[in-house]
């Protein structure tokens, strides 16, 4: 009877210590998600490399008129920088070195005109010059409307109220003779492209 009552004691205890070690290797994952959240929480990690920035609010001036439907809708600095600012350091193809740019994300841009959906997008300058940007742009990286160069708000004298800016450093796959005439700046406004 005792040898008995050992095993069945023995089993038990060999029981109870696999269901601890199963519990524990179960919930390992679920403990080390609690404690990256923590640490995120508490800003201990580096911030992601696309870092937003922040700005007192822009004045209410047009930056470019929508065309659709035959209307021309105005579209205010102070309506875009709502969307959400992010800085990107990159070179230019038409000025040296390297410069800053902090701005909307494009794709956001046209998610607030409503022409998310379209295959392509018109940007006509001041001056009339025109180009069609191709859904692939905007949807292969973060194609960056300007509102500010160096945390200052762009001018007709640097190239505003608006510049259309690709990402050539972090996205290489934009430099090319193609996409490269694709910066536009002054923009006057923002339409389907087909």
């Amino acid at each position: 009877m005792k040898v008995r009552q050992w095993l069945v004691l023995a089993y038990r205890e060999e029981k109870d210590c696999c269901m601890s070690s199963l519990l524990n290797t179960a919930l390992l994952p679920l403990k080390r998600g609690l404690v990256m959240l923590a640490v995120l929480a508490i800003g201990i990690l580096p911030a992601p490399a696309l870092e937003p920035a922040d700005f007192p609010e822009p004045p209410d001036t047009v930056a470019f008129n929508v065309q659709k439907n035959g209307k021309s809708i105005p579209v205010t600095l102070r309506q875009l920088e709502k969307l959400g600012l992010y800085r990107v350091t990159t070179p230019s193809p038409y000025e040296k070195g390297q410069l800053t740019f902090e701005g909307v994300l494009f794709r956001d841009v046209l998610k607030l005109v409503g022409l998310e959906g379209e295959d392509s997008v018109a940007l006509r300058a001041v001056d009339e010059y025109v180009q069609i940007v191709p859904r692939e742009d905007w949807t292969e990286g973060p194609l960056l409307l300007a509102t500010r160069q160096d945390g200052k708000l762009l001018t007709r004298r640097t190239q505003g109220p608006t510049r259309l800016i690709y990402p050539l450093k972090d996205y290489p796959a934009f430099d090319t003779p193609i996409r490269k005439p694709r910066w536009v700046w002054l923009i006057k406004t923002l339409e389907s492209g087909g």
